[in-house]
């Protein structure tokens, strides 16, 4: 018996996970503008119809229009209004890795199309509460989100990272905290402190605490937008000493603090 395997396959298979954060039908008028800035979510847009726009940070405004599937990816800043009306299908994603990356992350906006059968298809599997619409909507998603990296000429690439780093990385995200330690992370990866700071640098470009700053605070963001979370409730949750520091740290990062965050927050 001769059996051909491939030595990523179970990684590739099991090792990335498409997360829905929130999701939706949402018509509306002109109240429907803001500006969002590195967000740490990647949005995808099925366009019903109306005449809504969005700017990017190069400037050149882009109409969204009817059929119209969109792809905005993590950290891409944009503003976005409509002269009269919008309706449209939404949904804010992630694709996560087993390191902790988004696989979304970075480029540029990918567009193609979708016919109106389709789209009208998605929206009932969105409002659907049924586990098997849900599964096919994912199934769908994922159909979609491939299907515009394609087009886009797009290769998503994943981190290969040393065991002792890809095991800190994991437990991070596994366990988010401010609590977390240089000292605790490498007891979990079995190796000396000053090997796992040396290799996670070299790794990510980054140290440790800053990583746990990042993942923490990005952590922070999409509670404040998906959940109703008090920021006393998301500061416990974190591991930050108090709310009063929480808020602190988030208002010099963001401009803002949480509630105010979280008000200014829309589709």
């Amino acid at each position: 018996m001769n059996i051909e395997k491939s030595d990523g396959l179970l990684q590739n298979v099991n090792g990335v996970r498409l997360r829905v954060l929130d999701g939706g039908h949402a018509e509306g008028a002109r109240e429907w503008a803001a500006r969002v800035t590195n967000p740490p979510y990647a949005r995808l847009y099925y366009i019903c119809g109306g005449d809504a726009y969005i700017v990017p940070e190069d400037g050149h405004s882009m109409p969204l229009e009817p059929g119209m599937c969109c792809l905005l990816p993590v950290g891409f800043s944009f503003r976005y209004a409509c002269r009269t009306r919008m309706e449209q299908l939404y949904f804010h994603i992630r694709l996560d890795d087993d390191a902790g990356g988004d696989l979304l992350s970075g480029g540029r906006m990918l567009t193609g199309m979708a016919d109106s059968g389709r789209i009208r298809r998605l929206i009932e599997l969105a409002k659907s509460d049924d586990l098997l619409a849900g599964l096919y909507l994912r199934q769908e998603l994922m159909a979609d989100i491939l299907g515009l990296l394609e087009l886009g000429g797009v290769a998503p690439g994943r981190a290969r990272y040393a065991r002792c780093v890809r095991e800190a990385v994991s437990y991070i995200h596994g366990n988010l905290s401010m609590q977390l330690t240089v000292a605790g992370l490498a007891a979990h990866a079995h190796v000396s402190e000053s090997t796992l700071e040396k290799s996670f640098r070299a790794q990510t470009g980054m140290t440790i605490g800053r990583y746990i700053d990042e993942a923490v605070f990005s952590r922070a963001e999409e509670l404040l937008r998906h959940t109703e979370l008090s920021a006393a409730q998301i500061s416990e949750t974190l591991g930050f000493c108090d709310q009063f520091y929480f808020s602190r740290r988030f208002s010099r990062r963001y401009g803002m603090p949480p509630q105010r965050y979280r008000k200014s927050c829309r589709i």
